[in-house]
């Protein structure tokens, strides 16, 4: 019968080489390197989110008082173009009493808007404008009746009795009285009385 074999001593360890210490040595920096970095990252990206949210609470900030300009500027100009709107409306005005003036003067709307140098159509819209207006016209010389309440024929009957008149051999003329102008559709009653006696 044999004998069991005597387990043996294991060896102490003696002391580390230096190799191995060296290149324990390495791990360990490489660890605390990488440690190191990834602090470091999440440092950066840390700060670059917050670079990030600190600019768009600026965007946000700056697109709500753009806003505002934009709606101050905006009634600004609404106050501005209805300012502009009124007082053209105003000359406007002016200018179609003073067509209607011109055109009582004259033979045809052609002449009136060669004397105003507009087209004849634009006459037109001015002396429409000049009838259908909630207010009167500009003075006018009294003399002269107001264009819709005279007859289209009157000034032309008045002009050929004034060519008629200059015509005669005492080279006088009497002047043309209201009374002589042929009334329109809309001559008031006490003229008509004044016409009959």
């Amino acid at each position: 019968m044999t004998e069991s074999p005597r387990p043996q001593r294991r060896r102490s360890r003696g002391k580390d080489s230096p190799e191995l210490v060296a290149r324990l040595q390495r791990s360990h920096q490489r660890s605390l390197e990488r440690r190191a970095a990834a602090t470091e990252r999440e440092k950066t990206i840390t700060r670059a989110v917050a670079d990030y949210l600190s600019a768009w609470q600026a965007i946000s900030a700056l697109e709500d008082r753009r806003e505002g300009d934009v709606a101050a500027l905006r009634e600004q100009i609404d106050a501005v173009l209805a300012r502009a709107a009124g007082e053209i409306t105003t000359h406007e005005q002016a200018q179609a009493a003073a067509a209607a003036v011109v055109r009582a003067h004259v033979q045809s709307d052609e002449e009136l808007a060669d004397l105003l140098e507009i087209t004849v159509k634009r006459a037109r819209q001015l002396l429409a404008a000049w009838r259908t207006a909630d207010t009167g016209p500009l003075s006018a010389p009294t003399t002269v009746p107001e264009p819709s309440r005279r007859n289209p024929r009157a000034l032309e009957v008045s002009a050929s009795r004034n060519v008629g008149v200059n015509e005669q051999s005492d080279g006088e003329a009497e002047p043309v009285t209201p009374s002589d102008e042929i009334p329109g559709p809309e001559a008031s009653q006490a003229d008509k009385d004044v016409r009959e006696l």
